[in-house]
């Protein structure tokens, strides 16, 4: 009698166990990886409208919704835009407007233009904001400190709310009012 030849079995499992433990090393650093390139840091969103009067010189800003904004966070940013070209005027840089001129209905502003120091912290869906003395003129589509003659009227704006590493919360336009 022959004995039986069983030396193919050894081989199959064998295979089948490094495949089984190269997929689960495999797995292993997938998961590792992953977890390095996720990122925790997501922007905020919020709903940001505006409305502006040419004859007062002042910005409304309702927080129609989303997230709270920490006011030290974010920055408002407001464009002209060339109405014919369909476009910006001007650059596209980012300015950091002055927190003190930003104040809610009951005149506490995001930042104490004396001390330097922060007074309104939080940004909360339903509050209205006042921008006052700073209007989007200016030849290089900045905020500027001038205000818009009644031709204005009818005219738009871009309103735009940033976080301080530049990605964008809020994005609207507003029609400037009598």
């Amino acid at each position: 009698m022959r004995p039986q030849n069983e030396q193919a079995v050894s081989p199959v499992v064998g295979v089948m166990l490094m495949l089984i433990v190269v997929i689960i090393i495999a797995a292993i650093v997938s998961g590792y990886a992953g977890s390095l390139v996720s990122s925790n840091n997501k922007a905020p969103e919020a709903d940001i409208q505006g409305t502006y009067s040419a004859s007062s010189g002042i910005l409304q800003m309702y927080h129609a919704g989303g997230d709270e904004l920490a006011t030290q966070k974010v920055f408002v940013i407001l464009r002209l835009k060339d109405e014919e070209a369909g476009g910006y005027l001007g650059s596209m840089s980012r300015t950091n407007t002055n927190k003190s001129n930003i104040c809610n209905a009951a005149g506490t502003c995001w930042l104490n233009a004396t001390t330097g120091l922060v007074d309104l912290n939080v940004w909360t869906p339903g509050q209205t904001m006042y921008y006052t003395g700073i209007t989007p003129t200016g030849s290089n589509g900045l905020a500027q400190t001038s205000g818009f003659t009644t031709s204005s009227v009818g005219q738009t704006f871009t309103l735009e709310v940033d976080t301080i590493d530049g990605k964008v919360v809020s994005r609207s336009d507003v029609r400037v009012g009598p």
